[in-house]
């Protein structure tokens, strides 16, 4: 079993590595809203640029400046990422806290300039579950990667032990969820003016993984500006 997570780890880090630079500049929505989360397959890349898409179309309803993607930030937001990996970010404001302590230190280091940084974490339930109906977790079911069903464990004397599959949700609906819960949690610093880039990173909160509970994606979402408002 703890062989089984450390290569689960391994592959999805090895994902982590692979992002580039993210714009949403000749971003195809609909890519974001026909494919569903995967585990081993999770697109890192098509989840952030779909988060700072909404964030900024929201922005721009509002006449503000879009943000610019920062590497920067985000490589700041991965490691952070990796430092809190086992951690559920139940407690925001908690994990918020935690990474300020050192977010100053860490972003200059990796080179941003801005002077002002600060941290939104958040934690997202990933399936299309309405919160309501009875299911239950199969750990040696194949034909789901999160072995999640909707009804009642059949029994063994069953002749029809076949439960429908709890779905994933796709990538624009994951983004909107969030985006949303974040709304409600009023969270103005996204659409502030003093900040002009952004540096995110997505990843599952492993241990909510092959569990009787729905799976979480966690984000650490990191803004930046100028400590002074006005100079450049």
């Amino acid at each position: 079993m703890i062989k089984t997570a450390l290569s689960l780890i391994f592959i999805i880090t090895l994902s982590f590595n692979k992002e580039n630079n993210i714009t949403t500049d000749n971003f195809n929505i609909e890519t974001a809203k026909t494919e569903t989360l995967g585990v081993r397959t999770l697109n890192n890349t098509l989840l952030n640029k779909t988060i700072l898409f909404l964030i900024n179309k929201k922005r721009k309803k509002k006449g503000l400046e879009v943000l610019k993607y920062d590497s920067s930030l985000n490589q700041v937001s991965i490691k952070y990422q990796n430092d809190l990996e086992f951690k559920r970010f139940k407690n925001v404001g908690s994990v918020e806290r935690k990474i300020t302590r050192t977010l100053y230190i860490r972003t200059k280091k990796a080179g941003f300039n801005g002077g002002l940084v600060i941290p939104i974490a958040a934690e997202c339930e990933a399936m299309d579950y309405d919160g309501k109906t009875e299911f239950f977790v199969n750990k040696n079911a194949k034909d789901s990667e999160f072995k999640l069903f909707y009804g009642k464990k059949p029994k063994k004397s069953e002749t029809n032990p076949m439960r429908e599959v709890v779905k994933p949700l796709n990538y624009y609906s994951l983004a909107k969820k969030l985006i949303k819960s974040l709304d409600s949690e009023n969270k103005k610093e996204f659409y502030s003016k003093a900040y002009k880039w952004g540096g995110m990173h997505l990843q599952w909160y492993y241990k909510s993984l092959n569990k009787r509970r729905m799976p979480k994606i966690k984000m650490v979402f990191l803004l930046g500006g100028y400590a002074t408002a006005g100079i450049r």
